[in-house]
């Protein structure tokens, strides 16, 4: 596991700008404050995107959505898994300050930005595990349990972890809490990853 990194050390290698997310006043709440400063949490990544740029990859997520109305800020890190069987030990987080513009119904988001975030979430967790692989697992399957919705404006937290790895499939389970740690939605993921190339 690698050494804790202090906020003021967190990564910019993904951004575009030299303001950090960490200080985004959607981050100032003391949840997300404890969360961040907590010596279990690992490799933080803070995002800043210029929304000029063609080049991004994961663009519905990190190019189309990211603005002032819809995913507004996020921040991506690691720490101990609480499920014992998560494999490494590890899960993948997001904190992600959700805006009015992913509703469905007003003050609601819609129930596909639920699915999108567990997918986009626990895809990144598959590609963890991908090893020397450069290309990214494909979603097979993703089941989506809704417990209650995500009240817009609002900032929430996304955890996912992979539980089972055999050959070229990865299982990967993920939810999405508020910031008391009720469960808004969880999902169960499966994921393909490519075959090496020769073998094609």
């Amino acid at each position: 596991m690698s050494r804790p990194i202090a906020l003021r050390a967190s990564f910019r290698s993904a951004c575009h700008h030299d303001i950090s997310m960490a200080q985004h006043p959607d981050f100032k709440s003391p949840w997300c404050q404890r969360l961040l400063a907590s010596p279990s949490t690992t490799e933080i990544r803070d995002f800043a995107f210029d929304f000029q740029r063609d080049d991004t990859t994961n663009a519905l997520f990190l190019q189309t959505l990211y603005n002032d109305k819809a995913v507004k800020a996020h921040i991506s890190f690691r720490r101990p898994s609480q499920d014992p069987n998560a494999l490494e030990g590890i899960e993948e987080c997001n904190l992600i300050s959700v805006g009015p513009g992913v509703d469905g119904k007003t003050g609601r988001a819609h129930g596909g930005f639920n699915a999108l975030i567990l997918d986009q979430l626990t895809g990144s967790c598959a590609y963890f595990h991908t090893g020397p692989n450069p290309i990214p697992p494909a979603t097979a399957r993703l089941e989506v349990d809704y417990k209650a919705p995500i009240s817009t404006p609002c900032v929430v937290l996304a955890r996912a972890w992979a539980t089972k790895k055999e050959r070229r499939k990865i299982w990967v389970k993920g939810v999405i809490e508020d910031g008391q740690g009720k469960i808004l939605a969880s999902g169960q993921a499966l994921f393909i990853f490519a075959q090496p190339a020769s073998k094609l």
